[in-house]
């Protein structure tokens, strides 16, 4: 992962700041793998995925952040741009039982899932203060998302589990976070509220053309 990040007052009283970034996320999965599920005779045998055969992921994004204080107790931020989830360990080998890599033709043509992407905003209202006799800093977010290639655990065989890229979906919802600090003991509290419209493929081990259904809830 690389990023370069910079950030720039826009005025003299130094209360609004524009905060640019690029960033760089590379992933190259090689390994041990186990095809005797998916193949007959001499490849029944483990095998290595060979740096011929290794899956490499990588993509630049972009986000962009402004900032005003308007007093000392009180700021509003805006963040937009895109972002770029590697996969983790978990979601690329599976558990090793129950859960394995699909089959290398049900996955885009990769061998393992892809990288989720997409576009996300998001807007902050922040309050730090004394209320109620208690230090409390509160935060108070609307967020959006646009997500590709998003990540579901789906059964796929008679006795093993597959993570397959088999959701695109929009999303937003509110957040709501407060913390209060009296001198001898502490409440926080935090709630969020997210909604969510998803169109899912039907991706079978038949290799059956992928087709999409809205759903939401």
């Amino acid at each position: 992962n690389v990023q370069v990040q910079d950030t720039i007052t826009l005025d003299k009283k130094s209360s609004w700041y524009l905060t640019p970034s690029i960033k760089y996320n590379r992933s190259k999965i090689t390994g041990y793998s186990d095809s005797k599920r998916f193949k007959t005779g001499e490849a029944h045998k483990n095998k290595w995925v060979t740096p011929e055969d290794s899956q490499t992921d990588d993509k630049i994004t972009w986000q962009l952040a402004l900032k005003k204080e308007f007093s000392d107790n009180f700021t509003m931020r805006i963040t937009g741009g895109t972002y770029y989830r590697l996969l983790n360990m978990y979601e690329i080998a599976g558990d090793g039982a129950a859960i394995v890599p699909p089959p290398s033709n049900s996955t885009n043509g990769a061998i393992f899932p892809t990288p989720e992407e997409g576009k996300q905003f998001d807007v902050s209202a922040l309050w730090h203060g004394n209320t109620l006799g208690a230090y409390n800093q509160t935060s108070l977010t609307y967020f959006w998302r646009d997500s590709k290639n998003m990540l579901q655990l789906q059964r796929y065989g008679e006795s093993y589990w597959c993570y397959m890229n088999d959701n695109d979906a929009k999303s937003h919802g509110i957040e709501l976070q407060s913390s209060f600090n009296w001198n001898k003991f502490d409440l926080d509290i935090q709630a969020t509220y997210t909604k969510t419209n998803s169109k899912k493929r039907n991706s079978t081990p038949t290799g059956a053309v992928a087709k999409f259904a809205s759903s939401g809830k």
